[in-house]
């Protein structure tokens, strides 16, 4: 099933389900960044799937090494965090989870966001 992570939500096809969706598409955005200079829209395009306890990543623009925090629903507790890099297509493992607030941070310094639910 996609994932799709950004300011969108991720769906799972039941309560408890190994597999799943993010919103409406399988594309993950940049999290808003707060008032001041605009900027050029990002050129990063970021795909995301959901399956059988893995969250696969696939960044269409290197940002080298970068973390995933799975947190609750309502991101208030941590629930994991796992490093990837964003070279290539990354499959990390989270584990089944039926409602969950995923954020990316690169070492470039961007965040993306996204929920499982």
């Amino acid at each position: 099933m996609l994932l799709y992570c950004g300011t969108v939500d991720m769906s799972a096809d039941t309560t408890g389900g190994t597999s799943g969706n993010l919103g409406s598409g399988s594309e993950f955005k940049p999290l808003p960044k707060p008032p001041g200079r605009p900027k050029a829209p990002s050129a990063q395009v970021v795909m995301a799937s959901y399956e059988d306890g893995y969250v696969y990543l696939n960044f269409k623009y290197s940002e080298g090494p970068a973390v995933l925090y799975v947190f609750d629903f309502d991101g208030t507790t941590l629930r994991s965090q796992h490093m990837f890099s964003t070279d290539s297509e990354a499959a990390v493992y989270i584990g089944n989870v039926s409602e969950a607030y995923l954020l990316v941070e690169t070492s470039n310094g961007h965040e993306y966001e996204g929920w499982i639910y």
